[in-house]
């Protein structure tokens, strides 16, 4: 089983108060809800109307060692892009490959001639039917899908790996990602060529950033999480940063490993992270000091919401996925093949405040999207592990 640990003008100036508050003004086109009670094409992908307790069979039930690490629901209708590292059980060859579906996620083909390998292939929906496929923290490259069966490979300006990408919600080809060392990278032309934007967050250096978290509604906001200094939020493309208060619980000790960051694509004020207090794993407190976070100015403050539990699992480095329809919502999941485990989905509501969970028998759901105009369909990326 694995883990994942994940030039602005000068007259630019963005605050916490300007951020949008709802999403795109031109909505994707008329999704229809699947019907099929069977997926083909494809192993590890699957839908769920019900939160996951009930998940759509694939035909292909004898599989390889699958993770589904990028999955988005395109602006064309019906239309998903998935990427999958599948191991060949004989070779124990590995290898990157791009999956579409064009009718909602009831069939897959295979895109292209695959990709490099190495890190988790991820992928980001943009304007226009376009997607971007990056290494998560890795060197495996960047690539763009733009509607064709081909995939395009792109320029990678950072040294050592990307650890997030975002784009324009306007403008399909202007894309903005980050390196291991909080430097973000702008382009206009679809990854053809970059331009370094800001500067580093102050006392952050190569490979201290887990991960990078573009704002899905404007690209210039994004915060990153980092080994042992916490969070930090910039609103200005990286020309200022801004420490991010209330996630360091034990402050003046060891610090925070903030591993996980997500903006909700509802409101962009709302910022979901997922960090360690250090100190308090040292003192064994319970929960091992494994908290999940929530934001309401944009990332510069944080109130701790989740702690792990018996029960309630979270892992270094989980997955968060906001809901893309309700503001109130937050997705994870903890998932195991040992023993036979299967795989618990949380869903964590500011309403409420409270977790609710469905169980299955899967060994790991590793992405998540969500139909565009059916929000109760959730489409799920697996890992197809063996039995231990």
């Amino acid at each position: 089983m694995r883990k994942l640990i994940t030039g602005i003008a000068a007259a630019l100036t963005v605050t916490a108060a300007a951020l949008a508050q709802s999403g795109p003004a031109t909505a994707a086109p008329l999704w229809t809800n699947p019907t099929c009670t069977t997926i083909t094409g494809a192993s590890g992908l699957t839908f769920t109307k019900d939160a996951g307790a009930t998940l759509t069979a694939t035909a292909q039930t004898s599989v390889p060692i699958t993770y589904t690490y990028g999955l988005a629901a395109l602006d064309v209708a019906n239309t998903l892009i998935a990427t999958q590292e599948v191991t060949d059980p004989v070779s124990h060859k590995q290898t990157n490959t791009v999956l579409k579906s064009t009718n909602a996620g009831c069939s897959w083909s295979k895109v292209g001639g695959g990709l490099a390998n190495g890190f988790a292939i991820k992928a980001v929906a943009g304007k226009g039917g376009r997607a971007y496929l990056y290494s998560d923290s890795g060197t495996s490259g960047i690539y763009r899908y733009s509607g064709s069966n081909n995939i395009v490979t792109l320029a990678d300006p950072t040294a050592a790996g990307i650890t997030g990408l975002g784009v324009d919600p306007a403008d399909g080809l202007h894309v903005m990602i980050g390196d291991n060392a909080g430097q973000l990278f702008e382009s206009y032309n679809g990854g053809a060529s970059w331009t370094i934007t800001g500067s580093t967050p102050p006392n952050v250096n190569a490979y201290d950033v887990y991960d990078t978290a573009i704002d899905p509604l404007n690209p210039w906001h994004a915060m990153v999480g980092t080994s042992s200094k916490g969070a930090f939020v910039t609103f200005d493309g990286g020309g200022s940063w801004t420490p991010a208060a209330g996630i360091d619980l034990t402050p003046g000790g060891l610090g925070t490993n903030v591993f996980t960051l997500a903006v909700s694509p509802v409101n962009n004020n709302v910022v979901y992270a997922m960090a360690i207090d250090i100190d308090e794993s040292d003192a064994h407190v319970p929960g091992n000091g494994r908290h999940l976070y929530r934001s309401t100015d944009g990332g510069l403050t944080f109130t701790s919401i989740v702690t792990s539990a018996s029960g309630l699992l979270i892992t270094n480095g989980a997955q968060l996925w906001p809901s893309a329809s309700n503001v109130n919502e937050l997705w994870f999941e903890y998932g195991q093949s040992y023993a036979n485990y299967g795989t618990d989905l949380f869903k964590w509501s500011a309403t409420t405040g409270l977790v609710t969970s469905t169980h299955n028998n899967e060994h790991e759901i590793t992405a998540i999207a969500f139909n565009p105009t059916y929000p109760g369909t959730m489409y799920l990326g697996l890992a197809k592990e063996p039995t231990s």
